[in-house]
């Protein structure tokens, strides 16, 4: 085999690994740790919960930034983040801060997330959005949510996922507040889905839960043309409504990729 044939197939061989289904589970449940939970601080306090327990939950160097400074209790400890860094003006949205009585945006969350990793000389985290791209398919969509929570996880950064709940009113769908939670695990693709364990920083609790890819039509006229993936999350509440009148987009995540 000559040198350019041997660099096509190393690249072939790194192209089928990169795509191939990840099975990633931190045993976050088992791990005797306390998840943080919002509410100790404020209702709408998800974000920074939320990125308390990906360090928490993380491999030893994340967990590091879960315990400085030491001596602070969980509420201290969201407070911190959330009167803090959270506090400072939004590069998104200039002349507002980033933390609002609406939460705070995945942009804005991590830009908190690098200004205090960086401290400890830890690698930035990066956004993903999971819409449909124009030449993407459902099934393509689905590989991309895996392949970036599991390339995460692998990283030992558990990631942030971006979810938002709409209820359907009459034929049109309306969109609920936004929440964020930590993946701690993911099971191989699936058929249309794949098995999720995560932390609902709402109550600060451990969950379990699918992400798939749905069979009703979702802000399009077909199915195939959903701008997101469905989470069948039935721990989790955002809004007021559940059942078929409602559902959890998949919207994007913090992650290590």
């Amino acid at each position: 085999m000559n040198f350019a044939k041997a660099l096509l197939y190393f690249a072939f061989c790194l192209s089928v690994l990169s795509c191939a289904p990840v099975a990633t589970d931190l045993g976050a449940e088992n791990s005797g740790k306390k998840p943080f939970n919002q509410l100790d601080l404020a209702s709408n306090a998800c974000g920074p919960a939320a990125l308390l327990n990906s360090w928490r939950f993380g491999n030893p160097r994340w967990e590091t930034l879960s315990k400085n400074p030491p001596n602070l209790s969980d509420r201290e400890r969201i407070r911190s983040i959330a009167r803090g860094p959270a506090m400072r003006e939004s590069s998104s949205l200039p002349g507002r801060a980033r933390w609002t009585r609406n939460g705070i945006n995945l942009l804005d969350l991590r830009d908190v997330a690098n200004e205090i990793s960086q401290l400890e000389r830890l690698p930035p985290i990066s956004q993903e959005t999971f819409f449909l791209r124009p030449a993407e398919s459902q099934a393509s969509l689905l590989k991309r949510v895996h392949t970036h929570l599991g390339r995460s996880l692998n990283n030992g950064f558990t990631p942030l996922l971006s979810i938002r709940q709409y209820e359907l009113k009459g034929k049109a769908w309306e969109g609920n507040r936004g929440h964020f939670v930590t993946v701690t695990g993911i099971s191989e693709i699936q058929d249309n889905g794949f098995h999720v364990k995560y932390i609902d920083p709402l109550g600060g609790k451990f969950c379990s839960g699918e992400i798939q890819i749905s069979s009703r039509s979702f802000l399009s006229s077909q199915p195939e043309r959903n701008p997101n993936l469905e989470a069948i999350f039935p721990q989790t509440r955002i809004g007021s409504s559940s059942g078929r009148s409602a559902y959890i987009a998949v919207s994007a995540s913090l992650g290590q990729f």
